[in-house]
């Protein structure tokens, strides 16, 4: 089915309620288009969701905010494939913000399972309250790095940069791929350069916000 549904439809079919509609368009669950003052969704992306087609981080409820997913997300993808490491972003407290990119196949099967997915949200959960750059050890034996990400002056989350075993020359656990020593050199001024990218876009963002906030406020004068 192609035709266009409205939110109400959609919320009876997801058996959600309309503010955890509005929540999935935000952090990119859910693409929908507005048609004058209306959302109305593509009958095959509420399929999707129905069908489990998609990305197995769906198991990770990720948490409803005002972040801008659909600008950090190609940012996170295109470090990870050129680094040929593991990344994820995650607020201060170790949810995730973003679906993790180059995820290993060992990962990819954690991830689609609940126990595995629930396992990788206690790790990300115990880098984020940790000490630290790294590297950090997950559940599964694979070494993680992380970067601070600020907007306004205020730390708001990480980039967790790994999925890999960080120590060269040594037999990498559950097969995983174990750094060079170029990578081990060249990881974490890499991660740095991510997370300042999209510390960018964050700072750019919210300045745009004030702005409009700022348009706001001068057509409510008299």
């Amino acid at each position: 089915m192609n035709e266009l549904l409205t939110t109400r439809q959609v919320q009876d079919l997801l058996k959600v309620d309309r503010i955890t509609i509005y929540r999935m368009l935000n952090d990119g669950r859910l693409k929908g288009v507005k048609i004058g003052q209306q959302w109305r969704f593509h009958a095959h992306e509420v399929e999707r969701l129905l069908g489990g087609s998609e990305s197995p981080v769906a198991a990770l409820d990720l948490p409803a905010r005002a972040f801008p997913t659909h600008c950090i997300q190609p940012i996170q993808n295109l470090f990870t494939q050129i680094s040929r490491v593991g990344a994820v972003v995650v607020d201060n407290a170790g949810a995730p913000l973003t679906e993790p990119s180059t995820v290993c196949e060992l990962c990819r099967g954690m991830l689609a399972t609940e126990r595995g997915a629930a396992a990788c949200r206690q790790t990300w959960r115990e880098i984020a309250a940790a000490d630290g750059f790294g590297p950090f050890t997950c559940h599964a034996g694979l070494n993680y790095l992380r970067h601070a990400i600020h907007s306004d002056g205020q730390q708001v989350g990480w980039i967790l940069v790994g999925q890999v075993f960080w120590q060269a020359g040594e037999s990498a656990p559950n097969n995983a791929r174990a750094l060079t020593e170029e990578e081990r050199r060249n990881t974490p001024e890499w991660a740095g350069y991510a997370g300042h990218a999209i510390e960018a876009i964050l700072n750019e963002r919210a300045a745009m916000v004030e702005r409009l906030q700022a348009i706001a406020d001068i057509t409510k004068l008299e």
